[in-house]
């Protein structure tokens, strides 16, 4: 019998983001720090989602329906992940509960999408 935490990870491998290389990394950061600046702005004075959607496509060059969102606080914007690129490279940023921004650059999951679905039974 396989071990549970073997079952896990390959029942979860489809929220794996994929491999890129250093220079598709190195090509991408500076939107990642872009996505950065703007995700502090909105922390800042609050939006709505297709605010944050019109923000985000500007910052990665992408059309608002493009970007990926995940969350439902906007006013303040709390608790969300956006995430979105072309081919194989994503940029991804969040906001926690408290405020604090991060953003990265990341393969697209091997299921499709930036953002990691949820997953879950």
């Amino acid at each position: 019998m396989p071990d549970w935490e073997a079952r896990v990870r390959e029942n979860h491998a489809y929220r794996q983001p994929r491999a890129i290389s250093a220079e598709q990394r190195h090509e991408a950061e500076p939107r990642a720090e872009a996505l950065a600046v703007e995700l502090r702005r909105l922390v800042r004075n609050g939006t709505t989602e297709e605010g944050l959607r019109g923000a985000v496509g500007r910052v990665l060059g992408l059309e608002p329906d493009q970007v990926e969102v995940k969350g439902t606080e906007f006013a303040p914007l709390r608790g969300v992940a956006v995430g979105g690129g072309g081919g194989l490279v994503c940029v991804n940023g969040s906001v926690d509960r408290e405020g604090r921004v991060d953003a990265e650059v990341a393969g697209r999951t091997n299921d499709g999408p930036c953002l990691p679905g949820d997953g879950g039974h």
